[in-house]
């Protein structure tokens, strides 16, 4: 039985801080900065970049992403794909 994904939902401070955590910093736009000092372009919205309040944290990596319903269904397809695929 695959384990089971959890999804929590947290504030911008709570958010930022977590960001910290892992090198990834937020600048006075609201857009998130990478480890490298560059802002995080959106997969979801072409020549956009994420902001604070509209991303998330992929469970079990350090890989920042849009928080769009689109996003997220394609971060569970893609988690039940390889636990099907490892059965």
């Amino acid at each position: 039985m695959p384990k089971k994904i959890i999804f929590e939902e947290l504030g911008k401070e709570e958010r930022a801080l977590l960001l910290k955590a892992f090198d990834y910093d937020v600048d006075n736009d609201g857009f998130i900065i990478d480890p490298h000092g560059s802002r995080i372009p959106s997969k979801e919205q072409p020549y956009q970049f994420l902001r604070i309040e509209d991303s998330m944290l992929i469970p079990g990596s350090l890989e920042v992403a849009d928080a769009t319903p689109t996003a997220i269904a394609k971060f569970i397809r893609e988690k039940v794909e390889v636990a099907e695929s490892t059965c």
